[in-house]
């Protein structure tokens, strides 16, 4: 079972994604944390975390999806 993680970290990570594409890295989250300090107005660590780390997985899920699409044509 995975993580249940609020809409609002959910919402908040997805805008980021859609607006800064080339901000974010797939595999290192203590950059993608940096980055989500600068560009969003998060109230607390905990919660830049959270977006933080929903990013990093998001990105690694498409990164996976991608290399299993490309094998498979």
């Amino acid at each position: 079972m995975g993580n249940i993680r609020p809409t609002y970290i959910k919402r908040i990570a997805k805008e980021l994604i859609n607006m800064y594409p080339d901000k974010f890295v797939a595999s290192d989250f203590q950059h993608n944390k940096e980055k989500v300090a600068e560009l969003a107005d998060s109230d607390s660590k905990v919660m830049r975390n959270r977006i933080a780390g929903y990013i990093t997985r998001i990105l690694a899920t498409q990164k996976t999806q991608k290399k299993e699409y490309n094998y498979e044509t």
